[in-house]
């Protein structure tokens, strides 16, 4: 989406102001790559040279260049405008570096709208989507736009009045995170580096590019900063370190997963590393959020998110906790990105060290279940994202056949009637490897247990279903599958019928 200019020179203000132009220095800079961390920031290393393609002075000591906001500020807007890419943990300069220069004034004004958000939202960390982060950049320089604006002694004074007077919430995210400084000088800044306000330092008064940017923030609001979930780099590999909290000895284990992959599927993932049954409700924490299955009523959908979009948005460690009873915490930590082997599965624990309690053995009684890195990457073999959507569709197919069955006679009774209906039989099968053809389905009465009914070198014969194989990919193989996972028997591979939609029919 673009926004139109009512005149050039909001455009030209744009162009010239030192956040764009700092941040195409750096573009420039990068060039062909540069090494990033897992948190896509310059590494430290990097600083010091970068620090001088800006004439920004560098401290002696950093952990990296988000330490720096003279230069993460010009970092942060060359990601949001994209002047600058990154893969495979190198930034390179983007192509539109070299168009630059020659863009429409309406480009130029998305481009810097979209930096400006950015770097308020990494400036006031909500821990959301960044509306509140927005709204602070909106109220101050609506203060500004006063036709009285305050004096310079009482800006910074009106400016957290404004913030205060919005909500209670909005002031916290306002006033932390910057110690001894007032977060107005600090919102200040910001702005001034976009050319919205004048400098620090001058009479404070609002820009024609600042009464320019007004409604446009408080239009687009926070789909200024993209779509939330969808953002991130979801090209490559995560490594993560995932550690069970409050439990001696440690206990973790180090995995390496798609960045496409899902929360949902990391649930997946840690419930096989951790040797967990599956049995309790789990739920993720990424900043504010709260993450899981909305079947559960969660907040926000795990499934909806990629690991890529979870740690971009990700100031701290993912939390996720398993079994609200007992509050299994689990720190997870982003160690890098990495590209993929096109040879290997994923996803695939690579490392760990400590058992894993068992699930609900109690603290006075606590089991443990050995770290077996073979069994957990056995496990964690089948979780492709074509196997996850293949046991989703059995689950549902299950919850399907036993719509208003109750107890063990009915449920039974349930999958005889849809089986008998759903397979085309005669159909031809195997048990230990002897050929045969099923004519139909009973239940028996003793056993409680399906059975089939067979025709064996010309005669009849009743074989338990429990024992029969059929064609893998054909109706009968999967509703077979569905029955053995009803009754807690491990089905063979399951393959997803050609063209199947599930059970809807009897969906009423």
């Amino acid at each position: 989406m673009s926004q139109r200019a009512d005149s050039p020179v909001p455009a030209e203000a744009a162009r010239g102001c030192r956040a764009v132009r700092h941040a195409l220095a750096l573009a420039e800079w990068v060039g062909t790559g540069r090494p990033v961390t897992a948190k896509r920031v310059l590494r430290r290393a990097e600083v010091p040279a970068a620090g001088r393609a800006l004439g920004v002075r560098v401290p002696a000591r950093l952990r990296s260049a988000a330490d720096v906001p003279a230069l993460h500020h010009p970092w942060t807007t060359a990601l949001a405008v994209g002047l600058v890419s990154i893969s495979d943990g190198r930034a390179v300069a983007a192509p539109a570096v070299a168009g630059w220069r020659s863009a429409d004034d309406n480009y130029v004004l998305d481009c810097w709208s979209r930096g400006l958000a950015a770097v308020l939202a990494d400036t006031f960390d909500d821990d959301g989507d960044g509306s509140e982060a927005l709204e602070v950049g909106r109220l101050a320089l609506t203060v500004l736009a006063a036709d009285r604006a305050p004096a310079e002694a009482d800006l910074c004074r009106a400016i957290g009045a404004a913030v205060l007077g919005s909500n209670h919430g909005l002031y916290r995210t306002f006033d932390r995170g910057f110690g001894y400084r007032d977060p107005a000088e600090v919102a200040l800044e910001v702005l001034a580096a976009f050319g919205t306000v004048t400098d620090a330092g001058e009479q404070g008064r609002i820009t024609p590019l600042g009464r320019w940017a007004l409604p446009v923030i408080g239009a687009r609001g926070a789909s200024l900063l993209g779509s939330s979930d969808a953002d991130g780099e979801a090209d490559g590999l995560c490594q993560l370190k995932i550690t069970l909290r409050h439990v001696q000895p440690a206990c973790w284990r180090r995995v390496q997963a798609p960045a496409s992959a899902t929360l949902g599927d990391l649930h997946e993932i840690i419930q096989i590393a951790f040797s967990w049954d599956g049995d309790h409700l789990h739920g993720f924490t990424v900043g504010r959020r709260q993450y899981g299955d909305p079947y559960f009523d969660a907040e926000y959908d795990e499934d909806k998110i990629t690991l890529a979009a979870a740690f971009a948005r990700a100031r701290k460690a993912i939390i996720y906790t398993y079994d609200f009873g007992d509050d299994w915490q689990h720190e997870i930590a982003l160690e890098k990105s990495l590209q993929s082997d096109p040879a290997a599965t994923y996803p695939v624990c690579v490392d760990g060290r400590g058992d894993a309690p068992v699930e609900d053995s109690g603290e006075d009684e606590l089991a443990w279940i050995p770290f077996d890195l073979a069994d957990i990457n056995a496990d964690l073999a089948r979780l492709g994202s074509s196997a996850r959507q293949v046991d989703a569709q059995l689950r549902a197919d299950i919850e399907v056949i036993l719509t208003d069955a109750y107890g063990e006679e009915e449920e039974i009774a349930a999958f005889e009637t849809v089986l008998d209906e759903e397979i085309d039989f005669p159909v031809p099968g195997t048990v230990l490897g002897e050929s045969l053809i099923v004519t139909g389905l009973t239940a028996d009465d003793a056993t409680g247990e399906l059975r089939a009914r067979c025709k064996v070198k010309r005669a009849d014969a009743l074989v338990s279903l429990t024992d029969m194989e059929f064609r893998p990919g054909s109706v009968e193989a999967w509703l077979l599958a569905a029955y053995l996972t009803h009754i807690g028997q491990q089905p063979p591979t399951v393959v997803l019928p050609a063209g199947w939609a599930g059970l809807t029919r009897w969906v009423s």
